[in-house]
């Protein structure tokens, strides 16, 4: 008899993929057991018998890329391969032969042991394209999960429903590049507020590229783990459920026999041990579970897509110790590709969990600006009224604002503001905790509208005896006595890290505040349920809620217990909005919170600038308060100079900081020293406004220095200063101004009689855009210290800045440093020092000045009251320092003298000690180190001489 199999083998290097074998099986019967045998019990180790048939690395590696997904395939088109090249001499003793030479004694020993078993799927079966003839197990089993999938099963089952509903339909995504973002990239990113929703502060620091949902298709082929960030409500299980839709109906994903969605938040999931864990034996075909599971664990997991949502879910200890670590380091299924989603707090973990993976980072970044008003639009369609009111509703409360970029927020902003509007209680939420307070009223009677009239939108529940209120508190008892419950409930998540919660009694109401979700496993529907609140921030104010009901002294441990967790910050936020303060005890508890058990006005009283992050939460207890007597209560003791440095500040903080100052009614100075603030941070600095006066009214300083406000900063500072009658200084500093925008800003000062300093230093101000500082410079006289240092201008705008400030009789400080002079640009300046009689310091650092500029510059000195003279890192030589000397000996004004960074050796500046040491009006020299006399010198320096 003869019989003919058929094998895949490799493309490469052979010119035919299929080949037919005719094999007598009579003769070759020895040796067809033998191969028979080694393929049930080879596994792996296929390609080490293969180096022992002498078979090379290209043909193994050749046969590895044809059957890229069974084993099985793999050890027979092995087979098939050495009978080909071998043809007779392919024989069960060499068989034998290459195995004990590969070191696989055990395989040839295992043939004599009769409790061996050969699995059905490990015998040489024909292989054509059809996957449901090549390994029927996997393909039932990848046909039941298609089913599963496009069956549409709820992802939760919750009676809320929010309309429009917004997730569905909007799922941004962006690939996170390794590239790192320019400093205008990374100011507009920094309007995506993820403050908002108190997920994470941190920065955003990588460009992020737009892509859909083809290209995350590639990624996923491409690389072994796709790491998918998003904010809590953004969308991420929405996503990994579109996956697993999608590759059920062949539209994506179709090169992957299995996709297998893993849900952390199931408790079934959350309790595996091993791979065997995920497979349930309830499930009624236990030969297919056996199978499909040996399937996965022969192969490696190659040819499976793992589906893991929600890795922030997982218990902190088994995000870094569990089987799921293990699989995403690769240590188990190395072979297997992996989509996971988390929320930006386990991000950075999960990253650094895969670097060996070389994982690729996609976010889902939420509605854009335009996306949020087409969203509002829909939702207000049959009301235009409505629709600008709530318009400008968003506009007048950035912090409602920035939470509209998350889908799910938004649909809860529009919901409250709804509800309001349909009580014609005329209340809108302010705050954080007013938004969330009546949330949750809301919620309550939407329940008990669900479960006492039916799902009739337009009957109002105060029809049964529900009448609308103003806290929890005045809840009916029944409704009040489940809020404490799971008020409880969300405190003791908090505590643990944990957001899922399981074994709920069903006896429990949940009042629409927690949504029930039927937990799923790789093969079917559980009947456990988990269950969540409908947002983490939800479970956060509820939390606050339990803290606020337990006595004085329970408040004091609870919180000590808390005070190193970064998850209780929104908690203490909530807190403050519900007690506004009021409780006894309560101000030693917060503060307790970041170290300092003193009384919150004691606190304040002795507050330093320094305590930048206990500052920053105190902005933010403040605004959640909203209570000017507060305000000023609270920030009374406050050093109303305030200097943030080295600190980032969120938008939001801008926010909440202008509230305070504006609602203390004190005069502040603010300074802002690296702090990342850009344009949208100045706009909400000035944005709250309380009788039409803005932060700016009550600011007599207001200094940024190195924050990329750019040009739209740079405008909403002037348009809040055109009338402002209280602030003396200025300061703009490497602020990536345009010249044209520097320009409007000088034309906003020109009413402006306040002004004494103004900065606006390293920005780009040209020869040509200096209209509006010329026009300013000639008006004012309020101006004393003017600031121009490194602003790019050159002789001829120096010449003409020159002329327009002569007569000037009210500057005393003029900083002109790394800015261009030719000899007539000095002449000019020659003459502005000489006519004004009241300036007494100048800085020309790095300005290109030669000998002969010197010299001039120093006969026009000669004529003026200057103390201070700054002219460091200019080529000036012997015959400049000499200019110097002579100034320095006749002049009877002079103190200070900088020239360090001179072209100068000691020979060349023995003239200007000389001066020094006669003139004793003259209390500083600043010299180049290598001024410095030698050892050997006889010449005496002063003490008032510095070598730098």
């Amino acid at each position: 008899g003869r019989e003919t199999r058929i094998y895949n083998l490799p493309l490469q290097p052979y010119p035919c993929c299929l080949i037919i074998e005719s094999m007598d099986s009579a003769a070759d019967s020895e040796t067809s057991a033998v191969i028979s045998h080694f393929t049930a019990e080879l596994g792996h180790d296929w390609k080490r018998l293969g180096r022992g048939l002498k078979l090379c690395k290209t043909d193994l590696d050749g046969i590895e890329c044809a059957n890229p997904y069974v084993l099985e395939d793999q050890i027979s088109a092995l087979f098939v391969l050495w009978r080909k090249r071998n043809g007779r001499n392919a024989t069960a003793e060499a068989l034998k032969a290459a195995a004990q030479s590969a070191g696989l004694d055990e395989l040839i020993a295992s043939m004599a042991d009769p409790g061996q078993t050969v699995h059905a799927w490990s015998e040489p079966v024909a292989l054509e394209s059809n996957s449901d003839r090549r390994f029927p197990e996997v393909s039932k089993y990848s046909k039941y999960l298609k089913g599963t999938y496009i069956s549409d099963l709820p992802l939760a089952n919750n009676d809320q429903r929010w309309e429009p509903v917004p997730v569905a339909e909007h799922i941004s995504l962006s690939l996170v590049t390794n590239d790192d973002l320019t400093r205008e990239e990374e100011i507009e990113n920094t309007w995506i507020m993820w403050d908002a929703v108190q997920d994470t502060a941190r920065p955003i620091k990588k460009k992020k590229k737009p892509i859909d949902m083809k290209k995350v298709e590639q990624l996923i082929i491409d690389f072994r783990v796709v790491v998918v960030e998003g904010a809590p409500g953004i969308g991420k299980s929405c996503l990994a459920w579109k996956l697993g839709v999608q590759w059920s109906k062949g539209e994506l994903l179709t090169s992957f026999p299995l996709l297998i969605f893993l849900r952390f938040r199931d408790n079934s999931v959350q309790s595996a041990r091993d791979l065997g864990d995920l497979f349930p034996h309830s499930h009624p075909d236990q030969k297919t579970q056996t199978a499909v599971q040996s399937w996965i664990e022969c192969n490696l997991g190659k040819g499976c897509l793992l589906v893991l949502d929600g890795y922030d879910e997982l218990p902190p200890g088994a995000q870094t110790s569990s089987i799921f670590s293990e699989i995403v380091r690769g240590h188990l299924l190395p072979q297997a590709h992996l989509v996971v989603t988390s929320r930006p707090s386990a991000v950075v973990n999960l990253l650094d969990l895969c670097k060996t993976q070389e994982p690729k980072h996609v976010e889902i970044t939420g509605f854009t600006e335009a996306q949020v008003c087409k969203y509002v639009d829909r939702a207000f369609h049959q009301d235009e009224g409505q629709l600008q009111a709530f318009k400008k509703y968003l506009e007048c409360h950035p912090i409602v604002l920035g939470l509209m970029y998350v889908p799910l927020n938004a649909a809860i902003v529009v919901h409250v503001y709804q509800g309001c509007n349909r009580e014609r209680r005329g209340l809108t939420p302010k705050t954080m905790t007013e938004l969330y307070t009546m949330l949750v009223l809301s919620l309550v009677y939407r329940d008990h509208q669900h479960r006492h009239l039916g799902n009739s939108s337009n009957r109002h529940p105060g029809n049964v005896g529900m009448e609308p209120v103003d806290s929890l508190s005045d809840l009916p008892s029944c409704c009040h006595s489940s809020i404490v419950w799971m008020a409880g409930l969300a405190y003791h998540g908090c505590l643990e890290d944990r957001l899922v919660f399981h074994n709920i009694p069903k006896s429990k109401e949940t009042l629409g505040l927690m949504q029930s979700v039927p937990e799923l496993h790789v093969l079917g529907v559980t009947s456990s349920v988990s269950c969540n609140f409908l947002h983490k921030t939800l479970q956060e104010y509820m939390a606050a809620y339990h803290i606020s009901l337990q006595s004085s002294c329970e408040q004091v441990r609870v919180l000590d217990n808390l005070s190193k967790k970064p998850q209780m910050k929104m908690v203490c936020r909530f807190l403050t909005g519900l007690t506004k303060l009021q409780t006894k005890g309560w101000c030693s508890t917060l503060w307790g919170l970041f170290g300092y058990p003193v009384s919150l006005l004691d606190y304040a009283q002795r507050f330093h600038a320094r305590d930048l992050g206990c500052l920053t939460e105190l902005l933010h207890w403040v605004y959640e308060i909203h209570q000017p007597t507060v305000v000023n209560t609270v920030l009374a003791g406050i050093n109303k100079e305030l200097v943030f440095e080295n600190t980032t500040l969120s938008p939001f903080d801008c926010y909440v900081l202008g509230y305070c100052v504006v609602s203390s009614g004190s005069k502040w100075t603010l300074a802002f020293n690296r702090c990342g603030i850009g344009s949208k941070g100045v706009e909400m600095l000035l944005t709250y406004r309380e009788n039409g006066r803005s932060a700016l009214s009550n600011l007599t300083k207001l200094r940024f220095w190195e924050n990329p406000i750019q040009d739209k900063g740079a405008q909403c500072i002037g348009e809040a200063i055109k009338n402002n009658d209280c602030l003396t200084e200025l300061e703009l500093s490497t602020g990536e101004i345009t010249p044209a925008a520097l320009n409007q800003l000088c034309v906003s000062l020109h009413g402006n009689n306040t002004l004494t300093s103004l900065d606006i230093s390293h920005n780009n101000l040209k020869d040509a855009d200096i209209c509006g500082l010329k026009q300013l410079l000639g008006k004012n006289r309020s101006l004393t210290r003017l600031n121009l240092g490194l602003c790019g201008i050159g002789p001829a705008g120096l010449t003409e800045l020159c002329h327009t400030i002569y007569g000037n009789t009210t500057l005393t400080a003029l900083q002109l440093a790394g800015n261009t002079f030719n000899f007539q640009s000095v002449e000019a300046l020659g003459q502005v020092i000489k006519g004004n009689k009241s300036l007494s310091e100048i800085n020309l650092t790095k300005c290109c000045l030669d000998d002969s500029s010197i010299d001039c510059l120093c006969q026009s000195i000669m004529e003026c009251v200057l103390k201070v003279l700054n002219i460091c890192s200019n080529p000036f030589s012997a015959k400049g320092a000499g200019a110097v000397a002579k100034l320095m000996k006749n002049h009877q004004y002079i103190e200070e003298v900088w020239a360090w960074n001179a072209d100068l050796e000691f020979k060349d500046v023995s003239c200007l000690l000389d001066a020094a040491r006669v003139n004793k009006r003259i209390k500083k020299l600043l010299l180049n180190s290598s001024c410095r006399p030698p050892e050997d010198s006889t010449v005496l320096v002063d003490s008032r001489v510095e070598f730098n």
